[in-house]
């Protein structure tokens, strides 16, 4: 304990130990995984495809403009 004998200094506290029961739950993440990386993929695919269907029609409508 410290000189005024109320509590114990920072340095002679232990952590309170965590007793294991059995209602135990696992993390959150574990139970509901985040889809996030999911949504990722599927908005950069569909960049892509977005991209790729942009420079097609705009190529067409250039031959045949300029035909």
């Amino acid at each position: 304990m410290n000189a005024e004998g109320k509590m114990p200094s920072r340095s002679q506290r232990r952590p309170i130990e965590m007793e294991e029961d059995d209602t135990y739950l696992p993390p959150r993440k574990a139970v509901h995984p985040s889809e996030r990386g999911k949504w990722t993929q599927i908005f950069y695919v569909t960049l892509l495809w977005l991209f790729v269907i942009l420079v097609i029609s705009l190529t067409v409508w250039g031959i045949r403009y300029y035909s």
